[in-house]
Order: C-alpha cells, then sequence, then structure tokens
C-alpha cells in the first residue's frame, strides 16, 4: 500500500498533489508546509476483501471484482471480523 500514489489536499493554501499513501496521515504540503488531508479512501469489499480506493464523498460505488455495492473500512490485523456492521433502524 506504501507505493500506491493517493490525492491529498493542503489545509491552508487548498493546493492537490499526488503522494505515497500514508497511514498515519502524516503528509505535508510542498507549498506551504501545512498538513494535508487525504482525498480518497480506502474500503474493502465485504464479499471478496478487495480493497478499493474510493474518492471522499462518492456514492454508490462497487467492487471490480465481483460486483458487490457494499464496503467497509478496513481494521486493524486482529480484529475478529475484518469489518464493522451496523444495525439496520
Amino acid at each position: 500500500m506504501a507505493n500506491r500514489l493517493t490525492l491529498y489536499k493542503c489545509r491552508s493554501c487548498n493546493r492537490t498533489d499526488r503522494k505515497p499513501y500514508d497511514t498515519d496521515g502524516n503528509v505535508s504540503c510542498n507549498h506551504c508546509s501545512s498538513p494535508m488531508d487525504s482525498l480518497e479512501t480506502r474500503y474493502k469489499c465485504v464479499r471478496c476483501g478487495h480493497i478499493e480506493w474510493i474518492e471522499v464523498g462518492a456514492i454508490g460505488k462497487s467492487c471490480h471484482k465481483c460486483g458487490y455495492r457494499i464496503f467497509a473500512k478496513p481494521r486493524k490485523e486482529g480484529t475478529d471480523r475484518g469489518f464493522k456492521i451496523l444495525k439496520a433502524r
């Protein structure tokens, strides 16, 4: 995952740049050295386990491998299920 370039946006000057993915979120702007926020989020397909990178704010995305439409954010290794279950209202 470290070699994938992810889109980031600067908090102060609003410039965007593709940088290697950082799990800790310690990415700084080349222009003004301010912290940057990721504009893409990792999601894991509940059915097949494939990791998808989806732009923040996108809706209705589906897995490119199996076509399933429900994604969950990946959990740290060693958790029970590997995804979070939400109660339906």
